[in-house]
């Protein structure tokens, strides 16, 4: 799943969970139950969580990238090295061939 994908996803249920708290917020209102209090309290740490879930992944995600670049940039190095190492062999293989 790619990052996007997972943002969206964490964003769907944050949304979800929103409304939710806001409908036993009120509801808290008109009964201030101890029970609603914990239910309000619960989500409210689950949506700490996700917000700190989907902070993780997108740091992870950053993280990776950087990884891919400097692989990228080792993997470029190296191939550029060999190129120059094969044509050095190349003009030595021709000064004798000629000479």
């Amino acid at each position: 799943m790619q990052i996007r994908q997972v943002s969206a996803a964490l964003d769907i249920k944050l949304a979800q969970l929103d409304k939710k708290l806001k409908q036993l917020e009120q509801e808290h209102r008109t009964d201030p139950s101890q029970q609603l209090k914990e239910d309000i309290e619960a989500l409210l740490q689950v949506r700490t969580k996700l917000e700190k879930s989907k902070a993780l992944a997108w740091r992870a995600h950053e993280l990776q990238d950087q990884n891919d670049d400097a692989k990228r940039a080792r993997q470029r190095f190296i191939g550029l090295s060999l190129c120059a190492i094969s044509l050095i062999g190349a003009a030595v293989l021709l000064f004798f061939a000629l000479a």
